[in-house]
């Protein structure tokens, strides 16, 4: 691949994806994985998302942009890899699947902390790169106290029905 998708933020080893497909393939033969960007969005936002996969093949790239800013805010790790036809068919459908995401790993959980630890590692280098907004304290506008207006009583309304008795 020669130009880098707008939404990969570090460099992944080929030997690192190897293993990542092999961990996606024994979490969905032993555990739980979700397929696709709908579901797999779902899962980062409900927090059930242990680990999210991204293929850097997507056209158009908007489809996945979001899913690493939306990874990093919930903590979630997640990583590349370079098919999405592979990572279907790794995930146990027959049809490409642009992200996946493990949400029970089972058997491949070993494989699964290797994964993070080693993309953490990755990162870590490329943190510097990626400058972070700085946090503003954020000034809340004082409330003005209004005088609280009052009404004059009002004399409560009679039923006709008691009005023609006293009569």
């Amino acid at each position: 691949m020669s130009k880098k998708p707008i939404y990969v933020r570090f460099d992944v080893p080929k030997e690192l994806m190897e293993r990542t497909y092999e961990c996606i393939k024994l979490a969905a033969e032993s555990g739980k994985v979700k397929r696709g960007v709908n579901e797999s969005t779902k899962a980062v936002e409900r927090g059930l998302a242990k680990f999210l996969v991204i293929a850097q093949d997507v056209d158009p790239q908007e489809i996945v942009a979001h899913l690493p800013l939306l990874a990093d805010e919930k903590k979630v790790p997640y990583t590349y890899v370079d098919s999405k036809a592979r990572l279907g068919q790794c995930a146990g459908i027959e049809v490409a699947a642009s992200s996946v995401v493990i949400i029970d790993p089972g058997k491949a959980k070993p494989l699964m902390d290797e994964i993070i630890a080693k993309v953490n590692e990755i990162r870590k280098g490329t943190t510097a790169e990626v400058p972070k907004p700085e946090a503003k304290p954020e000034e809340k506008p004082k409330e003005e106290e209004k005088p609280k207006e009052t009404k004059p009583e009002e004399k409560p309304k009679k039923k006709k029905s008691e009005e023609v008795q006293k009569k």
